[in-house]
């Protein structure tokens, strides 16, 4: 993408950092390299790790920033493993893997590490640039792949590596893919829809700091779209679009064409599910289950949260489902208040642990409840807490583009969070932490490095090569 702004800033960031981060948004695009292990959890816990043992001496100099942050996720993974030494799943549910769980929590607090040792690096917000420019050309290729799919059908060994460890396994690509929601690379539409929605504030941002729409930008807005329609997720469809609207609006200079882009896009994409030419896209599907369920008189929280919160009216609201002769009821999550429930039933203190339980939570507060309990909820609360009272903070320093973003961001956090566990899903949650790392902390950390004291470690000037080479351990 092209951009002008910051050039001469952005020539002093060391070409390795760049590279680094995007090396790590790349592997967030990557398959299972073996096992259940992903290439996206070999960068992170890689660079992590690295980091720990050549930075110890300095470990206080660039994570001050992020130790509130990471004390209170350290606190709910603590809760998650003392629970999973002592609680019983008497539920009505099996319980869920042991690793997937412990991956979950502790892969975030690499992320937060890694991130924020990006930002004791970089100067400016140049990193925030290469994150978002290798984001929307990842997401855009992920969108070719939707389309191929939609077309081609989901009986793609290639991209069964992408979905989950076993080529074998049955997925909630394949499944979703059956009732025509298509993901790319990514297992949930949830997960994809997250990414979309962050690679569009992503476009809006390049967008803006280059001071005018180009060719790249339209083709990107576009596949973005694109890609965030064939997946049907609420979290794009709904809460994604808007948000990118209202950053859309701020913009004076560039949206109008953006704007006249995007309807151009959507107008296409209806009006070829329209016509049959969209291959197997389920936007109709999807629209009849949201007519049955009002019919059925579910509530309006029921019909908006595809039955994960509210109530359900007394008939079923079926869904007609591509090939099957006759109507078929959905299935649906068990919702936020059942889950609740067996878990204040059995274990309300500190829940099931990370090994979880074999169902959908379907939001960041019905995995918190099952694996750390009343205690759980209480931290995940201080987490959103504690990004939303960052950002404002960050908000009084930054310049209007990466102001923007950074709100748009943290509004994504907190609405996902009731659609799916936005902070610890597969691949989405690395993206999410990433970028609230680079708006969020890496302005405190940049603010520490103006600071002359630096807790007497280091007296050279500010964003000095003296001071960089502090930070790599070059004293």
């Amino acid at each position: 993408m092209p951009d002008s702004t910051g050039s001469a800033q952005f020539a002093t960031t060391p070409s390795w950092v760049r590279w680094w981060v995007v090396a790590c948004i790349v592997c967030v695009f990557g398959p299972y390299v073996v096992s259940g292990v992903r290439t996206e959890q070999l960068a992170m816990y890689g660079s992590a790790g690295a980091i720990l043992v050549t930075q110890a001496p300095r470990l206080w100099l660039f994570l001050r920033p992020a130790v509130p942050l990471l004390a209170v996720w350290a606190c709910y993974v603590a809760v998650a493993l003392v629970a999973t030494l002592t609680a019983v799943n008497d539920t009505i549910w099996k319980s869920g893997s042991l690793v997937a769980g412990l991956d979950n929590a502790l892969l975030p607090m690499a992320t937060i590490v890694t991130v924020t040792f990006w930002g004791a690096l970089a100067r400016g917000h140049d990193l925030l640039r290469v994150a978002c420019q290798a984001l929307v050309a990842g997401m855009c290729l992920n969108t070719l792949v939707s389309i191929w799919t939609a077309y081609a059908g989901m009986d793609v060994p290639v991209l069964g590596r992408f979905w989950a460890a076993g080529s074998s396994d049955l997925t909630v690509a394949v499944l979703a893919g059956q009732n025509g929601r298509f993901s790319g690379v990514f297992n949930q539409p949830a997960e994809a829809g997250i990414a979309y929605s962050l690679a569009a504030f992503a476009v809006l941002y390049l967008v803006r700091i280059s001071g005018t729409a180009r060719w790249p930008h339209y083709l990107a807005w576009s596949l973005v779209i694109v890609g965030g329609l064939l997946t049907l997720s609420k979290v794009f469809v709904v809460g994604g679009i808007a948000v990118a609207a209202v950053m859309l609006f701020t913009d004076r200079r560039n949206r109008a064409r953006m704007g006249a882009a995007g309807a151009v896009t959507v107008g296409a994409a209806v009006a070829g599910a329209g016509l049959g030419l969209t291959g197997a896209w389920g936007a109709s599907t999807m629209l009849s289950w949201y007519r049955a369920s009002v019919q059925a008189g579910d509530s309006p929280l029921y019909t908006i949260s595809a039955g994960r919160f509210g109530s359900a009216g007394d008939v079923p609201a079926p869904v007609v489902t591509p090939g099957a002769p006759d109507p078929v009821e959905p299935t649906v999550p068990e919702g936020l208040a059942r889950i609740a429930a067996e878990i204040l039933h059995h274990d309300p203190v500190i829940g099931l642990g990370a090994r979880g339980l074999q169902v959908s939570y379907d939001s960041t507060w019905g995995e918190a409840i099952v694996t750390g309990g009343l205690v759980g909820v209480g931290l995940m609360l201080i987490v959103h807490a504690i990004i939303v009272a960052r950002t404002y903070r960050a908000s009084r320093r930054l310049a209007a583009p990466e102001r923007v973003l950074a709100v748009a961001v943290t509004v994504l956090v907190l609405g996902s969070s009731f659609g799916m566990p936005s902070l610890t899903g597969n691949r989405e949650s690395t993206l999410l932490w990433i970028f609230v790392g680079l708006l969020v902390l890496a302005p405190s950390t940049a603010a520490l490095r103006r600071s002359r004291s630096l807790d007497g470690q280091d007296t050279s000037a500010p964003d000095s090569p003296a001071h960089e080479d502090a930070l790599r351990g070059g004293r």
